[in-house]
Order: C-alpha cells, then structure tokens, then sequence
C-alpha cells in the first residue's frame, strides 16, 4: 500500500494524469512562464501590476469562432503539416512590457532539402495576421502588448489562436498558379 501511494505520488509529480493540452496558471508582476510542447509563453518581470490568471492550451482544430473564409491559403493543400495549433487567454487585455510567444515551426534545417514554407497565423478577436518563417529556423519568436477581446476561451475575455502550417514551396506556388495568382515566394498575391 505504502509503494502504490509513492507509486502515485511520483507520477503526479511527472505529470501523469493532467491533461498535457491546458496549462492554467496566476502570473504576477515578477513574471512567469507557461510551456506546453511546441510553444512557450513568457510573462516578463514588470508586464503586469497585479496577478493575473493565463491559459494556454493545444487544439485540435483551427476554433470555429475565427472566421476562415479564404484566411488559410496553405490549408488548402493536401501535402500540408499542421504543426500545431494554440489558443492563449487572458483576464488581461494589455500588458505594460511585451510578452513573448515563442512556436516551434520547423525541424532541425538541413541544406539542400525539400524548400518549406511555415506560416503562423494570428487571431485576436478583430482578424488574421500572418506570418512567412523561413525553413532554416527552427522556432519563431512574437511579442505582443495586447490580447484580443473575443479571441479568449474557458471563461478568459482576451486571448489569441495561434496556428502553424507547413508546405512545400513547389505546392504552394501550383495552387496559386491555379488560382489565378501570382508566387512571390511568400504569398499568394491576386492579380
């Protein structure tokens, strides 16, 4: 009985049993951080006055709340890598040093293989900011000095859907083509 309750006790301190897509915790002004596999928020020290609750959790799937009428370009291909996809939130809307949200975007960069392009699209309540990463890095790294109302979940007003895609360049700019568009190497522009 004794080994079964350390049993226990040790897997709970490894994290066995919690859920590994939310983290919930209180920031306050010394700051803090939260993780969870493929993204790190960071709360720097002086961002915030007084304690504030954060939420980050890991989807399954792009939230049915942002509208995505003709948003995810790379979405529409069928050779594409949904790397991950985040929804941070907030009773904060706005903090008085930028936070920092770092996403892994890439694997380790190898010269001389397949060109891939990572885009990270941003919600914030009001609409989509995207973001062209280059396959030479490895991870991404955004501040902010606000959330946006409507963007947060699980009773947070503010927050932010962050989502990460991946493609082939040579994929990218067929569709495009098809399209009607033209490849700038970055983006889909219309003509």
């Amino acid at each position: 009985m004794v080994r079964l309750v350390l049993l226990l006790g040790l897997m709970a301190s490894w994290g066995f049993g919690q859920n590994p897509r939310v983290v919930e915790q209180r920031v306050g002004p010394q700051g803090g951080a939260l993780q969870l596999p493929g993204i790190q928020v960071v709360v720097p020290s002086g961002a915030l006055v007084s304690p504030v609750r954060f939420r980050l959790e890991r989807l399954q799937a792009v939230p049915t709340s942002p509208p995505q009428n003709e948003v995810f370009f790379i979405q529409t291909l069928l050779e594409r890598e949904v790397v991950g996809i985040y929804r941070l939130s907030s009773s904060a809307t706005n903090f008085l040093k930028p936070i920092e949200i770092e996403l892994r975007v890439n694997p380790p960069y190898r010269p001389g293989s397949r060109v891939i392009r990572s885009a990270i699209y941003a919600w914030d309540g009001e609409g989509y900011v995207s973001t062209q990463v280059p396959a030479s890095r490895e991870s991404y790294t955004l501040t902010r000095l606000e959330l946006g109302l409507g963007a947060g979940s699980g009773g947070y007003p503010a927050g932010l859907v962050l989502v990460v895609l991946r493609a082939p360049e040579e994929n990218l700019r067929r569709e495009c083509q098809v399209r009607g568009g033209r490849w700038t190497g970055s983006s889909c522009e219309r003509r």
